[in-house]
C-alpha cells in the first residue's frame, strides 16, 4: 500500500458529485470526513478549507481539475478526498469547467509527503491520457488505480 492509498481512501472518492458549484462540491466531499479517525477536529478542518476556498481565477490548475489544500493541526495524518462531476461546474471567474476536485489536509510534520503527493496528483491530471481515464473510470477503485499508476511513474 502506498502513501497515496493510505491517504486517499476509497470511501473518500466520490465519483458522482451532485453539487453544481465548487463551494457545494467542497462541502459534499468534506462531509463524510466527519467520521474519519485521522480527523481530530472536523469543524476546524472544514473551517480551514472552506474559508480558504478560492473565489478567484484558477489559471494555475490543469484544465478540469482543482486541487484545494492546506496545512492544519485538525488532522493527525495526511487526509485526501476527491470528487468527480460528470457535467462539471464553472468557477466564480471565467475559467475551465471543473470536473475533478481534490482536497488535501496535512499536519505540519508531514511536509515532504504532502508535497510529493500533491505533485504526483498534479502530474497525473496534466497528462491527457490519465485525465481521460480518471473521467471515464466507472467507480472509486478504478479512479484510485489510475491515480496509483500515475503516482508510481
Amino acid at each position: 500500500m502506498s502513501i497515496l492509498s493510505n491517504s486517499l481512501l476509497l470511501t473518500d472518492i466520490h465519483p458522482e458529485l451532485r453539487s453544481t458549484d465548487h463551494r457545494d462540491a467542497l462541502e459534499e466531499i468534506l462531509s463524510p470526513l466527519r467520521a474519519d479517525e485521522r480527523v481530530r477536529d472536523w469543524e476546524k478542518l472544514r473551517g480551514a478549507l472552506i474559508s480558504n476556498a478560492p473565489n478567484g481565477n484558477f489559471d494555475e490548475s490543469p484544465q478540469t481539475m482543482f486541487l484545494h489544500h492546506g496545512r492544519t493541526e485538525s488532522v493527525g495524518n495526511l487526509v485526501l478526498a476527491m470528487g468527480r462531476s460528470r457535467n462539471g461546474f464553472g468557477l466564480p471567474v471565467q475559467g475551465p469547467t471543473i470536473r475533478l476536485i481534490f482536497l488535501a489536509a496535512i499536519p505540519e510534520e508531514m511536509n515532504n509527503e504532502y508535497l510529493r503527493i500533491l505533485g504526483a496528483i498534479a502530474r497525473v491530471c496534466s497528462e491527457p491520457e490519465s485525465m481521460e481515464q480518471l473521467l471515464a473510470a466507472p467507480d472509486a477503485p478504478s479512479i484510485l488505480q489510475v491515480l496509483e499508476k500515475g503516482c508510481r511513474q
